[in-house]
This record gives C-alpha cells, sequence and structure tokens, in this order.
C-alpha cells in the first residue's frame, strides 16, 4: 500500500512540473516580445541602403571596388618593423680588416687572429639587396642592443596608434577615397628613405612617421567595403578584405624572414605602392553613404549611375537620389562629430566598450604571438598555426547557421584567453608550443569576427574615427603585452591569472555589444532602437527606371527635392520612440524584471 501510495505520488507530482512548465511556456510565448526587448537587441534595421537599391546586393562595381579596398589592404603587410626584434637578420656580412684570419664571427662581432686573438666590433656591413645588388652600410640596426632593437618596435607601434586616429579624422572629413590615397603617396616616399637610411637618428625618425602615415592600409579598405556591401553580402566581401591583414598578423615574421633583409622588404613595398596608386587613381572610388552624409548628394549620383553601368543596370535620365521625409534634415543637421555624439549614451557605452575591448584582447593576442615567433622553429610553428586555423574556420562557419557572430567571437576569446595561459603556464616545453599554436589560431578567428563587427557598430559619420581609436588602443595593449614578456616583472603564475582575468572582462564587454548579423550598417546613434523594425533614420529613395515601382511611386509621395532647399516648417518631423539603453545597467535591469517574471509565474 504504500509503494501504491508513493507511485501516486511520484505521477502527480511529475505532472504537476509537466503543467506548471506548459503554463510558464504558454506566458512566455504570450509575452516573448516583452522579454525579448529585454534580453537580445540587434542593431539597425533589416533594409538596404540607397547603394543597394540601386546597384543590386552584387555586381561588378562591388567586386571591383572589394579587389580595390584589398590590394590597399596588403600594404599593411610590408610595415615589419612593429615586430623587429622578432626578426632573424640574413644576407649581411661583416666587412673586416685587411690580412686577418678570422677565427669565428657573428653578425656584430668577430673574432680575428693576428698577433693573438682579439674581437672586433663590425662597424661596415655588405648586403645583398634585391638578391643580386651589394649596398655598403656604416650602421645596422640588429647591432644594437636588445632595448635599442625593443624600442624601434615600440617606437612603431606608437606611429601606428596616433596614425589611426590621424586617417580616422581625415576620412570622416574629407572620404575614404582621400585616406587611402595619402597613405600610399607617403608608403611610396618613406619606404624609399628607409631602404637607403644609413644614419640610427634618422631611421627611427623614418620608422615612426611611416607608422604614422602609413596606418590607413589597416583599416581603411575595410570600411569603404562595409559602406558598399549589401546585408547578405557584407560578411563575406570583409572576410576578403580582411584577408591581407590576418595573412600579416599570422606570417608577418616568418615572411620578413624570408626576405634577404629588411631593406629588400622595404623596396619591395615601394613598388608595390606603385600598384596600389595605379589602381586607386584608375578605379578607385568614394563611399555613397559618406557622401550623402556630408550632402553631396550630386556626387553620390554621378558614382552611382557610373556603377550601374559597370553593372549592367539602365537608369532614367532623371535619375535622383532624394530624402524621404523630413526626418532626414533633422538627421543631417544632428552633430557629426565624435566629442559632441559622445553624450548620447548609446554611443558612449559602445564607444569605450569597443576600445576597451581591442586593448584588452591586443594584451592577449601579442601575449601568445611574441611567445610562439620568439621561438627558432617559427616557419614551422606557422604551418602548424595554418592547420589549426582552417580547422576552427570551418568550424565557425559551420556554426553561424546557428549562432550570432556576437556568440561565435566569444567562444574564439574563451579559447584563445584559455590557451594563451596555458601556454604561459608551461613556457619552453613541447606542450607549451601546441597551446600557443591553438590560441594563435582561435586568436585569428577571432580577429576576422572582431574587424567585421567593429566598423557596423557606429554611424558613417564617425566610422572611420571610432574604429581608428579602436585599433589605436589595441597597439597599447600590444605595448604593454611586449613589456611583460621582455622585461619580466612578474612570474609566469601571475601572468596567467591576469590573462585569464582579462579573458573573462573581455567576454563581459560582448554582452554589451548588439547582434549585427543581416543588418545594414547604423546611420545616427542617437535614433538607433534595437528593438525595433523602425525605418532607418536617414532614408533615400531612388528614381532607378522610367516605369517606377508601385512602391517607389509611394515613396516620392512624401520625399522631398534634391537641391539642398529645406522643406517648409509645416511639415513636422516624425517622432520616433528613443532608443533603449545598452550596457551593463541595462542587462542589470533586465534580471530583475526577469526575475520578478519568474517569481510571478511560480507564485
Amino acid at each position: 500500500m504504500t509503494a501504491s501510495m508513493a507511485l501516486i505520488h511520484f505521477r502527480f507530482t511529475f505532472l504537476e512540473i509537466f503543467y506548471h512548465r506548459r503554463l510558464r511556456r504558454n506566458v512566455v510565448k504570450t509575452k516573448t516580445n516583452k522579454l525579448s526587448k529585454l534580453l537580445f537587441f540587434r542593431i539597425g534595421t533589416i533594409y538596404e541602403d540607397v547603394t543597394t537599391d540601386v546597384l543590386g546586393k552584387i555586381g561588378s562595381w562591388q567586386w571591383l571596388v572589394t579587389f580595390i579596398s584589398t590590394s590597399h589592404m596588403m600594404l599593411a603587410m610590408f610595415n615589419q618593423f612593429e615586430d623587429i626584434f622578432l626578426i632573424r637578420p640574413s644576407e649581411i656580412y661583416c666587412i673586416l680588416p685587411n690580412d686577418e684570419n678570422k677565427i669565428n664571427s657573428s653578425l656584430c662581432v668577430v673574432t680575428l687572429q693576428n698577433n693573438g686573438t682579439e674581437d672586433y666590433r663590425c662597424n661596415k656591413w655588405h648586403l645583398k639587396f634585391l638578391w643580386f645588388i651589394w649596398l655598403k652600410k656604416t650602421w645596422l640596426v640588429f647591432c644594437d642592443q636588445k632595448l635599442k632593437l625593443l624600442s624601434t618596435a615600440i617606437i612603431s607601434r606608437f606611429g601606428l596608434v596616433f596614425g589611426f586616429i590621424i586617417f580616422g579624422l581625415i576620412a570622416d572629413s574629407f572620404g575614404r577615397r582621400m585616406a587611402m590615397i595619402l597613405d600610399v603617396i607617403t608608403e611610396l616616399i618613406l619606404g624609399l628613405v628607409i631602404t637607403f637610411c644609413d644614419s640610427e637618428g634618422w631611421f627611427r625618425l623614418v620608422v615612426f612617421l611611416r607608422s604614422l602615415l602609413g596606418s590607413a592600409s589597416f583599416f581603411m579598405g575595410l570600411i569603404l567595403v562595409c559602406e558598399i556591401a549589401s546585408n547578405s553580402w557584407r560578411s563575406w566581401l570583409c572576410v576578403i578584405v580582411m584577408s591581407p591583414r590576418l595573412l600579416s598578423l599570422a606570417c608577418l615574421v616568418p615572411i620578413a624572414n624570408s626576405a634577404q633583409n629588411t631593406e629588400t622588404f622595404s623596396f619591395i613595398s615601394c613598388i608595390y605602392a606603385v600598384i596600389c596608386m595605379t589602381s586607386l587613381v584608375r578605379w578607385g572610388t568614394e563611399s555613397p553613404q559618406w557622401l550623402l552624409h556630408n550632402r553631396k548628394i550630386h556626387v553620390a549620383e554621378l558614382i552611382l549611375i557610373k556603377a550601374a553601368k559597370t553593372n549592367g543596370i539602365k537608369l532614367c535620365q532623371e535619375f535622383k537620389i532624394r530624402p524621404v521625409n523630413h526626418r532626414a534634415y533633422d538627421t543631417l543637421d544632428e552633430a557629426n562629430t565624435c566629442i559632441r555624439m559622445l553624450s548620447i549614451h548609446n554611443i558612449r557605452v559602445l564607444f569605450f566598450a569597443s576600445v576597451s575591448f581591442w586593448m584588452l584582447y591586443y594584451f592577449i593576442w601579442s601575449s601568445v604571438y611574441v611567445r610562439l615567433y620568439s621561438e627558432q622553429d617559427a616557419e614551422y610553428s606557422l604551418w602548424r598555426v595554418l592547420c589549426f586555423v582552417t580547422i576552427l574556420g570551418c568550424l565557425t562557419k559551420y556554426s553561424s547557421a546557428k549562432l550570432t557572430l556576437r556568440y561565435l567571437l566569444m567562444i574564439n576569446i574563451l579559447i584563445t584567453g584559455v590557451f594563451t595561459a596555458g601556454s604561459t603556464y608551461t613556457y619552453k616545453s613541447t606542450v607549451s608550443s601546441i597551446l600557443s599554436s591553438i590560441a594563435l589560431s582561435s586568436g585569428l578567428v577571432a580577429h576576422a569576427l572582431v574587424l567585421n563587427i567593429t566598423p557596423r557598430l557606429f554611424a558613417t559619420n564617425i566610422r572611420a574615427t571610432a574604429v581608428g581609436f579602436c585599433h589605436a588602443t589595441g597597439q597599447i595593449g600590444s605595448i604593454i603585452s611586449y613589456l611583460l614578456f621582455l622585461f619580466h616583472p612578474i612570474s609566469n603564475t601571475v601572468i596567467m591569472v591576469i590573462e585569464l582575468g582579462v579573458t573573462l572582462i573581455i567576454i563581459g564587454l560582448l554582452f554589451i555589444f548588439p547582434d549585427v548579423d543581416q543588418r545594414e550598417l547604423p546611420d545616427v546613434m542617437k535614433d538607433m532602437d534595437y528593438f525595433s523594425e523602425l525605418s532607418k533614420p536617414l532614408r533615400w529613395v531612388t528614381q532607378k527606371t522610367n516605369s517606377p515601382s508601385l512602391e517607389e511611386m509611394e515613396m516620392r509621395v512624401y520625399s522631398f527635392g534634391s537641391d539642398g532647399r529645406r522643406p517648409s516648417t509645416s511639415n513636422v518631423s516624425e517622432v520616433s520612440a528613443p532608443a533603449q539603453q545598452i550596457g551593463f545597467i541595462r542587462l542589470s535591469r533586465a534580471f530583475i524584471n526577469y526575475e520578478n517574471f519568474i517569481n510571478g509565474i511560480t507564485n
């Protein structure tokens, strides 16, 4: 009897739990919108921009811009001075005094036998320039003290810090194409100067100026492609454009070591800069989005007309781009500088979260990077890294069908941080080399995701400056990591704990970022509502053909002329709900509301 009562009681308890779960599921379904507003958010809207509306999702013009941008970003592969203390010189020979017998020698010191033995410090060298020309040098950076060699790398990275910010401001003020052309010109001139430079002081000055004035090649092509790509193709085109940058992150030291010397490597970059300049002048274009945000509507129209011919799209002779309503004019009159826009909550949170993320991420990345490539078998480690990158890249692509970019980034950051800490703890062992390779591989995948996400977080009128600040703080993180590795002021155990703590902080920052999958780029951060499918604040309509569609006719009824005149004050601007605040405060409120919601159900 007791067993029967126990069985009945168990069945009743099971049915009660099942009933409460079904009740909870039904209640959650009725309040899905409210709960999703609290826990999940997406950026922008599902609508395409005017470039895609006119030219289609993909075409010959989009592929041409992608090719030009990719070729420009390949210039970053020739800046070997940011990691010069990891590069091994080759094909450089010390010039010995006459009638001296050499016992043994290195690049900088030679032991000679005359009446006795003496150590002769080299002060002249022959280097094989371009594999067949011999040049004489009276100063060599590799024969300086180790501290001076490290200082050259830090000088180069400090040049990148200021260069990223400067070129971001130039791109947002004068256009993406102008920044790219200035970058190529300075790369060509300073590359020639540093090739034949034979003075320590001038060498370090030119290294700084080359990093300062040649930093646009690290990110400017990515911004341009983001602004001309459609929603469905943006991620793919961004991966193509960022591939040179990812390749340089993984292969810069082995590629630089494959050249005979740094002078040959610098001269090759000059030759390539000439090719880039020719392609930019001949086929380079400006971003139509940037032109529209700067009231250069007529120039944007001309670019889209030429692009339509390239894509084989026929436009009517009266092709115009017009703001769709009064709200577009309000958008054009809003603050367009970073300082003024930082007074808006969402911009401020995203900006400081992004720059903090980049600095901490580069700290982790540089730690494993310098540890792996400071070993003697760097070339063997490179092949191992490429194999792991292929495996992790395929897994990430397979998982992207079910997970958003933000959660894929979290997974790869976690793998990078854990394996980096493991390689630090087991440093100078066989296990450490394998762990470093896995950490570097997952870090490359994470870097691809970071480069894909970051430009989409910011408005067109501050995008280049904000992304430049992110890259700048990343270089600061690398400098800190290099100093810790080379001077080793604390033990490996403490560094391991720091790396694990930084990894957790990075993952926490990712909860602030909104999802950007299959979404358009935002136009104005002030009006971004992450929880609605409202039309974008800066909406442009086009008259593409002589027989417009019904949708175009309906939109044209509410549009105004493109001659720059404002409409009458009788037209009232659209009223939209204010954007929901993001950040940890919003997440904490969401958690409290979720607990109250669950307690209400259970009670």
